[in-house]
């Protein structure tokens, strides 16, 4: 097991620049609570939370070029995207050890609407509205947002094609619904 300086470590070498550095470790001393107790919420044990949190400083360091600049709202939902796919991921892998299996098979999407100022929570489904956020609301192109959410790439495009249909279509549909 790597600890937290350890892995403090491991996220500042994917950071080139010394301002940024800065900019990271303010980031990690505001928000490394805060994650924890999302993660621990979706986890249930402190191991498997301090892992959460630390894949999902791991993931931002390798993005911070594009993200470091997100203004404080934009920032706090980010990181609250970040640490539930990466606490989603984690029980996902360890879900044989827990007692209370209560999530489907199939990979958990946290419910992102809220994000942005369109309403799509009754449209698309959880995976479908991650994508679009990371693609396009974050600008993360599709390696980035494949690495994100631990999907490939061609899923990342096929979730993409597959949000766009259904979007089209509602939106036909609602202006049929006008006339």
């Amino acid at each position: 097991y790597i600890g937290c300086d350890e892995m403090l470590g491991v996220c500042m070498a994917l950071i080139d620049d010394e301002e940024d550095k800065s900019d990271f470790q303010n980031i990690v001393n505001k928000y490394e609570r805060k994650l924890y107790r999302e993660a621990f919420k979706i986890l249930n044990s402190h191991e498997l939370a301090e892992e959460a949190v630390w894949e999902a400083f791991y993931r931002i360091a390798e993005n911070f070029k594009k993200v470091h600049n997100l203004p404080v709202y934009k920032m706090d939902a980010y990181l609250i995207i970040t640490i539930r796919r990466a606490s989603y991921r984690i029980y996902n892998t360890e879900k044989k050890y827990f007692e209370n299996d209560s999530f489907e098979d199939s990979e958990y999407v946290p419910d992102i609407a809220k994000l942005n100022e369109y309403d799509i929570s009754d449209q698309l489904e959880d995976k479908y509205k991650a994508v679009i956020t990371y693609f396009y609301y974050y600008g993360h192109n599709a390696n980035e947002t494949a690495d994100l959410m631990g999907i490939s790439r061609n899923t990342v495009y096929k979730y993409l094609r597959k949000a766009e249909a259904i979007l089209l279509e509602k939106l036909r549909g609602a202006n049929y619904e006008r006339k």
